[in-house]
């Protein structure tokens, strides 16, 4: 049976809007009103390291864009642009000026994860990488991230692809530590010689 593909742009599934407009250094609050995601929060498979996201406190008249479950985080400036799906957040959480906030149109049949996982893998990575401008501080504008070309296959197949990314992903981060429990042991045993 032939699986149906379509071809969209981005900016025809999805509402792209620029993330929270923070002024300057973003400054931490231990008993802030929100946790604000830098670019430093994410790392090289996309994911957000939860762990070191700050709180702050919202100041001045615009009211936040808070994230929710679904929403997409692509990150326009620095040497990685790399797309993360929001879980769900339960407490409010928003993205800093450098992020682009991506939100699926409730009339397609697209999954955020799926949405994410495209704008990660090479063929987009390539385009993101022909058309950043800049040389100390790459950026990605929105008009660029608008026109990328996502690939829509029907909803079933994008579940499929979305697990088996998330088992490989799974996979990665369990073999990642078994190497880093081996380093540890050799590091040791290295120690113990040396004593």
């Amino acid at each position: 049976m032939m699986q149906i593909e379509m071809k969209v742009k981005l900016h025809e599934i999805a509402d792209i809007e620029a993330g929270h407009p923070f002024r300057g250094a973003i400054p931490e609050h231990e008993h802030g009103d929100c946790q604000v995601i830098q670019v430093r929060d994410i790392d090289a498979d996309g994911l957000v390291n939860w762990g070191g996201v700050i709180c702050t406190q919202i100041t001045g008249r615009k009211r936040p864009d808070w994230l929710r479950e679904g929403s997409i985080i692509f990150a326009a400036r620095g040497a990685r642009n790399l797309a993360s799906c929001m879980p769900d957040l339960g407490r409010p959480v928003v993205c800093a000026q450098h992020f682009f906030r991506i939100t699926l149109k409730a009339t397609n049949d697209a999954l955020p994860e799926f949405i994410a996982w495209q704008l990660n893998q090479a063929p987009l990575q390539r385009y993101f990488r022909r058309l950043a401008q800049g040389s100390a501080q790459v950026s990605i504008h929105r008009a660029m991230l608008e026109q990328a070309t996502i690939t829509l296959p029907p909803l079933e197949q994008q579940i499929i692809l979305t697990r088996f990314a998330d088992k490989a992903l799974k996979e990665k981060q369990r073999l990642t530590q078994l190497i880093d429990n081996r380093r540890q042991q050799i590091d040791l045993i290295a120690n113990d010689l040396f004593k």
